[in-house]
């Protein structure tokens, strides 16, 4: 990753919230939220535990929690992700771990919010989400 603008160091522990227009580097560990209006890569030797939002957001290490990623999202074979993700485009390599639930928009549409998405047991729109019948008859 090219002109990174802020890099956390292989000894650095940070609680609190990181965010920052330019791109990110973690290689240390992060207690709290990472946003980046541009791109967050998590080294090998990283461990993120809080949400990760970021454009593109590529992961060597290991992050816990949520990632919305409104390009990209890479999973490298040393990767591990433990939580949910909003993501348009979703690589996972050989080797990689990633334990939750991804979310990817439709055809051409934005990167959902699943916060917002009311779910049954079986991923299935809740009676609440679902058209009702006298909505579709005409």
């Amino acid at each position: 990753m090219e002109n990174v603008d802020t890099i956390i160091g292989l000894n650095v522990n940070l609680k609190g919230n990181l965010k920052n227009q330019g791109s990110i580097q973690v290689n240390g560990s992060v207690e709290g939220e990472v946003r980046s209006d541009d791109n967050v890569n998590v080294g090998e030797t990283a461990v993120i535990k809080g949400p990760v939002i970021a454009k593109v957001i590529e992961v060597s290490g290991t992050i816990k929690g949520l990632i919305e990623a409104t390009e990209k999202l890479e999973i490298n074979a040393t990767g591990k992700v433990i939580g949910d993700i909003n993501v348009k485009t979703l690589i996972i390599k050989q080797g990689a771990i990633f334990v939750g639930k991804s979310t990817m928009p439709d055809q051409g549409g934005e990167v959902a919010d699943a916060k917002d998405k009311k779910l049954d047991e079986d991923n299935q729109p809740t009676e609440e989400e679902k058209p009702s019948e006298e909505n579709s008859k005409s």
